[in-house]
């Protein structure tokens, strides 16, 4: 797997493109050694099921299994663990997404029984309780109607694990992840024989920024085009996303999402729907909000009082809140200060929930967001893999989310070896090289982790010909991060999906 970018970050992050027919020749060898058994028969899990979707009925089998990660020398790095739903007798054009979380170091637990699974469990507004039993049923917003589905847990999450712990530091970088990501995908592709798929990617959060350097990275080392792909709730751009002391433009692309929160919660433009209060936010920031943060010393006190006040009156917080920050609020400091009256914070990921402060100096956060839904998801997904896709042993706990891969992951990138991640240049030259693969972008008004005017403003620079506009297609949703987590953003999400696929 690592040969021709084995040491790409721990050798000052430079890389080779040169094809390397030996190490490829050894891999495949030692892949069939090891999933095919004495009788040549596949060591994955099989199961077959049947569900009833409005779309109609669709007879599919679900595998279970991992897939090696290889080093230069064909010795096992780490295996990758998936589960893939295939319909049964479809033909070999038939289009494959495969699907994976953000963090880093999420696994694909909710994308299973949340969103893209054929499966999913009973939301809140459905009668979904908060102890067990859990109910899961067949899922009408899967995506399993327009595309064959596989569910793909990075190293160190889920099943997934590292076998040699020297390579720990390629896995857990932005970098190493591309290459662990690319490889599992050309493996998939040998072993089920899905070259001749229409291929996507669906990603979201961190799993954006991975999508859009696989995106380059597929085609340009492995030779695997893609047809689209799939971004929810976008993290293209770090910068963008992260407060930065003397660095203010993140802080000017949460106001808008800031002010729907406003709206939400019975502060702000009562009058009007959110999606005006959005526009209203989105003029503000750019023809007042941003020019004062680029230079605050252009107001006269007056002007300033008065630009406090407008700024209050939009976002909903205290003007003496506003003057205590001079007009920057981070995440931190927003959701802090909302219902900080009433000792009570909003959700970071779903600006919507609103939760007890669990410490009155504050030095512990818990975000609130899902709360009313995050007891039914392990049981449930634990439940389901076991009793319905009959995945027990030999995998040992399935790891939710990999603090460890999240807190020791390297964001340095070969063309910005220093700084925070980017890769707008990423996907503008993954278009270049592939004109025709389409681009999907989902936000959700109430998502102050990757704001949704970050993502336009990225998209307003990729600098690419009027012609390619038509690789677009983008969505809002009357939710937060995890927008499918929203029984009716969810609903949107597959029409939206429909035409996205349809193209």
């Amino acid at each position: 797997m690592l040969k021709r970018l084995t040491f790409l970050l721990l050798l000052c992050f430079t890389s080779a493109r040169a094809d390397q027919p030996n190490f490829f020749e050894s891999a495949i060898k030692n892949f069939l050694e090891k999933f095919l058994d004495d009788e040549g028969q596949e060591s994955f899990n099989q199961t077959s099921h049947l569900i009833d979707i409005p779309s109609g009925r669709i007879q599919y089998t679900a595998i279970t299994g991992t897939l090696p990660q290889y080093t230069d020398t064909g010795e096992v790095a780490g295996n990758i663990f998936f589960t893939a739903y295939l319909k049964d007798e479809a033909k070999e054009d038939r289009p494959l997404t495969f699907i994976f979380n953000g963090g880093p170091g999420g696994s694909s637990m909710s994308m299973h029984i949340a969103g893209f699974g054929p499966r999913r469990i009973l939301f809140p507004e459905e009668g979904q309780t908060d102890s067990p039993p859990h109910k899961l049923i067949d899922n009408p917003e899967t995506i399993l109607d327009l595309s064959d589905i596989v569910m793909i847990d990075p190293i160190d999450t889920g099943y997934s694990r590292i076998e040699d712990e020297t390579y720990s530091r390629f896995f857990y970088s932005v970098e190493g992840d591309l290459v662990s990501f690319g490889e599992f995908i050309r493996l998939f592709c040998i072993h089920f024989n899905r070259w001749n798929s229409p291929k996507y990617l669906a990603g979201a959060s961190y799993g954006t920024l991975r999508a859009a350097g696989l995106s380059e990275y597929l085609p340009g080392y492995l030779g695997i085009y893609l047809k689209g792909i799939v971004l929810m709730s976008c993290a293209l751009d770090y910068n963008l996303l992260i407060q930065q002391r003397d660095l203010p433009l993140s802080d000017c692309f949460s106001i808008p999402t800031y002010a729907a929160t406003a709206w939400y919660h019975g502060r702000t433009m009562q009058d009007k729907p959110v999606e005006e209060v959005v526009e209203h936010a989105r003029r503000f920031t750019n023809d007042h909000y941003i020019p004062v943060m680029l230079q605050p010393s252009r107001l006269s006190p007056l002007q300033q009082t008065a630009f406090y006040k407008e700024l209050a009156e939009l976002i909903g917080l205290p003007v003496e809140t506003i003057q205590q920050f001079e007009g920057r609020l981070s995440e931190e400091s927003f959701i802090r200060e909302f219902f900080a009256a009433e000792r009570k914070q909003i959700g970071g990921i779903d600006s919507r929930y609103v939760g007890d402060v669990s410490s009155i100096g504050g030095e512990w956060y818990e975000d609130p967001s899902y709360r009313d839904r995050r007891q039914a998801f392990s049981a449930s997904f634990f439940h389901y893999m076991q009793n319905e896709l009959e995945t027990t042993t030999p995998f040992p706990h399935y790891n939710l989310f990999s603090r460890e891969s999240s807190c020791r992951w390297n964001y340095s990138t070969y063309d910005n070896p220093s700084g925070l991640p980017s890769f707008m240049q990423r996907l503008r030259r993954a278009l270049i090289i592939n004109p025709n693969m389409k681009v999907f972008v989902g936000s959700g008004y109430y998502d102050i982790r990757t704001p949704f005017a970050a993502t336009e403003y990225s998209l307003e620079h990729l600098e690419l010909p009027d012609s390619y506009r038509k690789n677009f297609q983008v969505e809002y949703y009357k939710a937060g991060h995890a927008y499918i987590f929203d029984l009716a953003s969810l609903q949107k999400f597959k029409k939206d999906l429909v035409k996205f696929y349809g193209k």
